[in-house]
This record gives structure tokens, C-alpha cells and sequence, in this order.
């Protein structure tokens, strides 16, 4: 437990707040139906997971991540987290509890219910239960009274399991201490950097050496898909001058945006003081809107008549082509393009795109050609193939020499006489908090593991670090001595907060640990494959 404790020992307190899962009772279990639906995801026994709870899973994690990220929730973001895969694991993990629960005949009366729904603040005017609030926020929800004190029930007999398992966790003063000391000890460390630039000179490949690197290496040089297009562009500069803007437009545009142009004071500015500005604005936006409609005539009447160059013509319209590009390197002027790779790389020779648009303007795009990926011939490959030998090779041996003296000082050799024989600076990294992020080292993901492994018994750790076209050698010298009445001071919150994630682990560990037996056993079925929902 300590070691995940470590991997993320710097911010683990805050992100204890923010990551507990705590049962939270209101709506959180109301997928739990119990319902025969004819489309099922999985089934316990006679529990049938239908794909209506899973999409309504699947969706609720996708408003608490949009929630929690905003704007850096990115679609790339999305399918590293695998929340399909979350969302019926979630599913699972609560029928299995519901399901031991009644096993045990922790029970729920209708009593406890009343009394939850009663005191939830949510349902409650100035203090007072509002009925009305319950209703609404129910409808809201999509949720009957009757079905969402039936989900309260389940809730409250998973909460009465979980602290049944929970009761038996305990936390020691040494776990107390470690985590505090992970925290707040301070260390210093000595280290050898040795620079991959070093033994670029000392490569001499052969023609028979970068013939071996590329038949083995082949896909490494792989030239990707290159394509080509022809493109109309249609900006909302060019129509906004020809439009005109009317004083009553004006006036409904500043009666509906004061707030954009208040002060600092917060005062809105009178008319004539934002007249001008108001006026561009319009005409931006009647600009872009008047672009959308050219743009989109043009599509309409090139896709029907095929007539790409003809319509340019007789409009008076400039045609740009672009040179080959590859999908991770389109044109800067394609670039603000939404989705841009998506349509381009998906047309065939001839094909339009639809119109599609960016910040200033929309454009109609056409296939030109394309180069498929393939790997080059040695010949045409030559300087790319040797530059890659070069470097592999010289990062190679640079390792291969951090780790001989990372092996002599194991075996107990001097520091300062090795450093010596090898003409290479002893440094020190001055006292900081073990991080990925070493004062005047660098960054690596493998130094916080690390960091926790070496001490004044066993200065030196299992392997070197590649950082900054360097291989690095460190050496624990010494820990600055903690503050025993800072300690006294905040044990007891680090006690309860420890606590509360070894509960944590214990419950969903014993949830782990029963939801395999049960697959062994044939009582949980996936009917539905991940991929297919």
C-alpha cells in the first residue's frame, strides 16, 4: 500500500479529496433497476445489467470528467480513461455488493430511507423537506419517487456492507510516520552525468552495420501517407465590409451584451462610447455568416456538377493547391480547420469535402492525389538511416558506461576515485523533496520510485536514468532531519486521512477479489463484448 502511496507521494493528500470515491447517495446508484430488459451488458445470476443502465453509466462519467477538466477533456483524453470499460465495471461492482449484502440480510428499512430523504439539503427550502424540490429534482433526473428510494435502499445496504469490511482496518504509527516523512523529508544527492554527445565520435558504422540496422529496423523508416489538395476559400473578412449594419441592431446588440463591455467598475459604458465597436462585431459576425452561405452554394452546386475548377472561374474565385503532406503535418493554412485530417484523409482522387470551417473562414476542399506510406528503398533512406545508427548506437554505448560505474560503486569503489579515472564531475542536487524533477538533473518518470529506494544503508539505485541526452548516476548523501513538532501537529489528520484510503483499498480489494470468484463460478456473465457497446 505504501508503494502507491510513493508513486504519488508529493500530492497525494489533495488528491485523496479529490479521488476517494465515496458512496454518495442520491442518483449515483439509481442505474441499479433489478429489471429483465430484453438488451443486456451482463447479468449476476438473475440481475440483468441492461445497455440503458450502461449508457446512462457511461454518460454520468463523462459529465464528472468534463466537470473536473473542462476544457482539457480532449477526445485522446477520453480514450485513455476507457470509460466504457469503467462504466461496467462500475455496474458490476455494485450488483455484486447488492447481491453479498443480502447474503449477510444487512437490510434497509423504509424508515432510514424516509430519514436520508427528509435531511438531504438538496430537498430541503430554508431547512425544511420541500416536497416539490424532491419532485423536481427527481424529473429532472428521469427518476419516479418509488425507483429512486428503491436505488437508496441498495445504496444504503452497500454503504452498511462496506463499513462491515472496513471495521477490521487499522493504521500504524509507522505508516502514519512514512507517509508524513514521503512528504516532507528533504534529501540530498550526489550524481554523475555523462553525455551521449561523448561517444557520437567513437561510432564508425560500416555499410554491412547500416544494412543490419535498416533490414531490422525497416518499419522505424517507413515514409507515411502523403497527400494533396486543391482548395476554395471563402472568408468572413472579404463579405463583411458589404454588409450593412442598421441602428437598431446596434442598440439590441448593446442592450443584450453590457456586460462585455463594462469597466473595470463594473459600469456599462454608454452606446456611442462602444457604437464603432459593436459595428465591427456585427459585421464580423455577418461576415462569417454570408462566407458559410457562399461556401456552401459552392459545395452544393460542385458536388451535383462535378465542376470544381469551372464554379472558380465563373465566380471569380482563386483556387490554392497545396503540396503533399502528411497527416500529422497539414498545411498552416489548413491547420484551424475542425477535424481537418478527418475529411481530407478519408476522400479519394476527384472527391469534395463538405464545407467545413475554421475561426475566419469556411473552405471546400478537393482530392488531388496521394502517395501511399511505404518503406524507402537503403538507397534513397541512407542519411536517415545512418543519423538513427549514429544516435541508437551512441546512446548505447554512453548506457552501457553509466552502468559499468554504477556496477564498480555497488561494489563499493570510491566515488571520487572513479570520477577521477574517468574524468567525469561529482555534483550535488542541494536539498529538495523526492520528485520526477531533479534540481539540476532533469525530469524522469523512473526517479520517483527510485528516490524512495535509496538511503544512507543503500545509496545507489538499480539502474541509471536517461535525462537530457545524458545518462545519470545518482547517490543518496544525505536527509535534512524532520520537524518532530510539525509531525505532533498534523498526525492526526494524516492518521485519519491514511485511514480512510486503506478502507478504501480494503473494500474494493474484497469487491476484486469476490467478483473473480463469482466469474469462476459462472455467476456473472459479460453478454455484451466492450468493444461492441
Amino acid at each position: 500500500m505504501l508503494r502507491s502511496m510513493r508513486k504519488h507521494a508529493r500530492n497525494w493528500l489533495m488528491k485523496l479529496l479529490l479521488g476517494i470515491i465515496i458512496i454518495v447517495f442520491i442518483f449515483y446508484f439509481g442505474s441499479i433497476r433489478g429489471k429483465q430488459q430484453a438488451e443486456s451488458v451482463a447479468a449476476i445470476d438473475d440481475v440483468i445489467i441492461s445497455y440503458t443502465d450502461f449508457r446512462n453509466e457511461h454518460q454520468n462519467l463523462i459529465n464528472l470528467y468534463q466537470q473536473r477538466l473542462g476544457n482539457s477533456l480532449t477526445e485522446d483524453i477520453l480514450k485513455k480513461l476507457n470509460l466504457k470499460q469503467q462504466a461496467l465495471n462500475n455496474l458490476i461492482d455494485r450488483a455484486v455488493a447488492v447481491r453479498k449484502a443480502d447474503e449477510l440480510k444487512l437490510s434497509v428499512s423504509d424508515e432510514e430511507v424516509r430519514s436520508f430523504i427528509l435531511s438531504y439539503p438538496a430537498f430541503q427550502t430554508n431547512g425544511i423537506f420541500d416536497n416539490n424540490k424532491y419532485q423536481q429534482i427527481l424529473r429532472q433526473y428521469r427518476m419516479s419517487p418509488e425507483n429512486f428510494e428503491i436505488s437508496q435502499k441498495k445504496a444504503f445496504k452497500i454503504a452498511k456492507l462496506e463499513k462491515l469490511i472496513k471495521e477490521s482496518v487499522k493504521v500504524s504509527e509507522k505508516e502514519v510516520y512514512d507517509i508524513y516523512r514521503i512528504q516532507n523529508e528533504k534529501i540530498n544527492l550526489e550524481f554523475i552525468k555523462i553525455a551521449v554527445s561523448n561517444f557520437r565520435g567513437k561510432v564508425k558504422p560500416t555499410d554491412a552495420d547500416l544494412k543490419k540496422h535498416f533490414e531490422k529496423n525497416s518499419e522505424a523508416f517507413r515514409i507515411p501517407e502523403k497527400v494533396q489538395v486543391k482548395y476554395i476559400a471563402f472568408f468572413g473578412e472579404d463579405f463583411a465590409d458589404t454588409t450593412e449594419v442598421k441602428d437598431e441592431e446596434v442598440k439590441d446588440y448593446y442592450d443584450q451584451n453590457k456586460a462585455k463591455f463594462a469597466k473595470s467598475s463594473g459600469e456599462s459604458p454608454p452606446l456611442h462610447e462602444v457604437k464603432d465597436k459593436i459595428i465591427a462585431e456585427i459585421k464580423s459576425m455577418k461576415g462569417m455568416n454570408a462566407a458559410w452561405s457562399e461556401a456552401k452554394k459552392a459545395h452544393d452546386i460542385i458536388y451535383q456538377e462535378e465542376n470544381f475548377e469551372d464554379y472558380a472561374t465563373k465566380n471569380g474565385l482563386k483556387i490554392k493547391k497545396t503540396g503533399f503532406f502528411t497527416e500529422d503535418n497539414p498545411p498552416l493554412e489548413l491547420v484551424q480547420i475542425k477535424d481537418v485530417n478527418k475529411y481530407i484523409f478519408g476522400l479519394q482522387e476527384g472527391e469534395i469535402s463538405p464545407a467545413l470551417s475554421s475561426s475566419k473562414g469556411f473552405y471546400v476542399i478537393k482530392f488531388v492525389s496521394r502517395n501511399p506510406s511505404h518503406i524507402p528503398a537503403l538507397s534513397e533512406a541512407g542519411k536517415v538511416v545512418k543519423k538513427d545508427y549514429l544516435e541508437r548506437e551512441s546512446q548505447r554505448l554512453c548506457r552501457q558506461e553509466a552502468e559499468e560505474i554504477l556496477r564498480r560503486l555497488k561494489n563499493r569503489e570510491d566515488i571520487s576515485r572513479l570520477s577521477r579515472e574517468k574524468r567525469l564531475k561529482i555534483s550535488d542536487t542541494g536539498f529538495f523533496i523526492p520528485n520526477p524533477n531533479i534540481p539540476k538533473i532533469g525530469f524522469s518518470e523512473k526517479f520517483q520510485e527510485a528516490l524512495f529506494q535509496i538511503s544512507e544503508n543503500n545509496p545507489y539505485p538499480d539502474d541509471v536514468f536517461n535525462v537530457d541526452e545524458s545518462f545519470v548516476i545518482i547517490k543518496f548523501k544525505e536527509a535534512e532531519k524532520l520537524n518532530d513538532k510539525d509531525y505532533e501537529t498534523k498526525k492526526a489528520e494524516l492518521k485519519n486521512l491514511l485511514l480512510k484510503i486503506k478502507e478504501q483499498e480494503c473494500f474494493q480489494s474484497w469487491i476484486e477479489e469476490t467478483k473473480t470468484s463469482m466469474m469462476q463460478r459462472g455467476e456473472i456473465k459479460i453478454t455484451k463484448d466492450i468493444s461492441e457497446l
